[in-house]
C-alpha cells in the first residue's frame, strides 16, 4: 500500500449508478492503477457528499449533479471528471394502488433529501403535474429506506433508481409514475473532484479516471465478476435480479463517459434566483477521460 496514492471517496447513494468506485476497488482495478481507494462515507446523499468534497475531507465523490451546481453557485470549485450516464435512470414509483400521478394529491413522496437531486427533480415533476402544493416530500436519506417505506405502504410514492425499481416492480407490484431522466433530461450522477486537487496532483486524478474507465469496461464485459459485488453492495437483490440490473446498466453506461453540458445547463435553468451570467464552462473537465480512452489498453 505504501507505493499507492491514497484517494478518499465519498458515495452519495447505495445504487448501481454509484457503484463503480466500489467495483473498481473490489476487483483491484484502482490498485492496478496505483490508487489506494478508501471509501470514507457511504449513503451521505448528494448535498452532504458535496460538502465533504469541498471541505477537503474527501478527494472525490460519486453523487448527483445538482449538488455540484449548488456548490458552484456558492463559490466552490467542484469539477466533474467522469459520468457513467448523461441522464439518470431515475423513476418515481407508486404503490400497486397508486396508478396515476393524480392519485398523489394529499399523499407523501419519499425522497433522499429535499435539496438534493431527488428532491429537486420531484419538485419539478410536481409542478408539471399541478401538484406542487398538494404533495408532501418526506426526506428518508437512503434508497433502502424509500424502498422499505414504499413496500410497507407508508408513503404513496418514492423516487428510486432502476435497480430498486426492477426488484420492486417484480416483487411488490410497484407502479412507475414517471421516468425522471427522460422527463427532465438532467445530468445524472457524476464523479467529481476539485480544481485544487487537479492543480496539485493532476497525475493522481488521471490515474483515478483511468481506473474508472477500466471499471466501466469491466462492468459491461464481465457480469460474472460484477454481479456478486453488486449483490453485496445493494444488499436487497438475489442473483437473478442482480443480473437483470447489470444487463440494464450495461446498456446505459457510456463507452465515452463524458458529462453533458446540456444536462447541467438544464439543471441550472430550473433553479430559482440564479444570478445572471453564471459560467459552467469550468465545471466539466474531459481531458482525463479522453486521455484514458487514448491508451492502447482502452479499446
Amino acid at each position: 500500500m505504501s507505493n499507492l496514492s491514497v484517494a478518499r471517496l465519498v458515495l452519495g447513494l447505495r445504487s448501481t449508478a454509484q457503484s463503480l468506485g466500489i467495483i473498481g476497488r473490489d476487483t483491484g482495478i484502482f490498485a492496478h492503477h496505483g490508487i489506494a481507494l478508501q471509501i470514507i462515507r457511504e449513503e451521505t446523499a448528494g448535498p452532504a457528499g458535496a460538502r465533504y468534497l469541498i471541505s477537503g475531507e474527501s478527494d472525490l465523490g460519486e453523487f448527483g449533479a445538482v449538488p455540484v451546481i449548488q456548490a458552484v453557485l456558492e463559490g466552490a470549485d467542484p469539477v466533474i471528471v467522469f459520468a457513467a450516464e448523461q441522464v439518470s435512470a431515475l423513476y418515481v414509483f407508486g404503490t400497486r394502488d397508486t396508478l396515476t400521478p393524480a392519485l398523489l394529491a394529499g399523499q407523501d413522496i419519499g425522497v433522499l433529501s429535499a435539496m438534493g437531486q431527488t428532491g429537486f427533480s420531484v419538485k419539478q415533476l410536481l409542478e408539471q403535474w399541478g401538484l406542487q402544493d398538494q404533495v408532501r416530500l418526506v426526506e428518508l436519506g437512503t434508497y433502502p429506506k424509500i424502498y422499505a417505506e414504499l413496500q410497507a405502504g407508508r408513503i404513496a410514492a418514492g423516487i428510486l433508481t432502476a435497480d430498486y425499481g426492477i426488484a420492486g416492480t417484480a416483487t411488490h407490484g410497484f407502479t412507475m409514475l414517471a421516468d425522471v431522466g427522460t422527463a427532465l433530461q438532467f445530468q445524472g450522477p457524476v464523479v467529481a473532484t476539485t480544481r485544487r486537487l487537479i492543480d496539485k496532483k493532476p497525475e493522481v486524478v488521471q490515474r483515478i479516471v483511468d481506473a474508472y474507465v477500466e471499471t466501466i469496461r469491466t462492468f459491461k464485459q464481465a457480469p460474472d465478476i460484477v454481479v456478486p459485488i453488486l449483490q453485496h453492495h445493494l444488499g436487497f437483490v438475489d442473483e437473478k435480479q442482480a443480473r437483470a440490473i447489470q444487463a440494464f446498466y450495461s446498456q446505459r453506461f457510456q463507452d465515452v463517459p463524458h458529462a453533458s453540458p446540456t444536462g447541467l445547463a438544464r439543471i441550472l435553468a430550473s433553479m430559482p434566483n440564479v444570478p445572471a451570467g453564471v459560467d459552467l464552462s469550468g465545471v466539466i473537465d474531459h481531458r482525463f477521460v479522453d486521455h484514458a480512452l487514448s491508451l492502447p489498453h482502452a479499446g
